[in-house]
């Protein structure tokens, strides 16, 4: 894989990196910190439980 398309695809991961953590921060924000689960993991929940709206 050129290294264009490894730094392209790095830059996406962390910026959905930090939408999800804004996300998580927003919708349940006792997570992380207490329970020391990552928003990649605390994310999953929510969108199963629906309190995450779309866009």
């Amino acid at each position: 894989m050129p290294a264009g398309r490894i730094e392209q695809l790095t830059t996406w991961i962390d910026e959905l990196n930090q939408r999800l953590t804004r996300l998580v921060e927003h919708h349940a924000p006792q997570l992380p910190v207490p329970v020391g689960i990552g928003p990649d993991s605390a994310v999953t929940p929510l969108i199963t439980m629906g309190t995450i709206p779309n866009g």
